[in-house]
């Protein structure tokens, strides 16, 4: 079963993802900031996060920075969601696979999903 952690500090937000990615079979986890994001992957290697962008602590930037500093890591495909006006930016600076902007389609965003993880489908 693929692993999706997402990162975001609305616990709303949080829980609704992950009920959908849930119910599409995913086992998805979440975290309310970076911080918490950086323990749990130490922990549980996940096979692709959806982070916010802008989150108390460590923001999403700052987190993506911090992945990509770890040594041993494997790529992890990561999907931008954000209001924020610089998440294009972001994300092309980060070179994320995906970003969409808040509020977003949650088809479109289990169709990204299920680009990144389940390539053939």
């Amino acid at each position: 079963m693929k692993r999706v952690l997402v990162v975001e500090d609305d616990p709303d937000l949080a829980k609704m993802l992950a009920r959908i990615l849930g119910h599409d079979g995913y086992s998805v986890a979440t975290c309310s900031d970076g911080v918490a994001a950086l323990a749990h992957i130490d922990e549980h290697p996940v096979d692709l996060m959806i982070t916010d962008l802008m989150m108390p602590g460590m923001e999403g930037e700052e987190l993506l920075m911090e992945l990509r500093r770890r040594k041993g890591l494997p790529p992890i495909p990561v999907i931008l969601i954000s209001a924020s006006a610089m998440r294009a930016t972001i994300a092309e600076r980060q070179n994320v696979e995906a970003s969409l902007s808040k509020p977003f389609d949650t088809e479109e965003l289990r169709q990204l999903v299920a680009s990144l993880l389940d390539p053939a489908v």
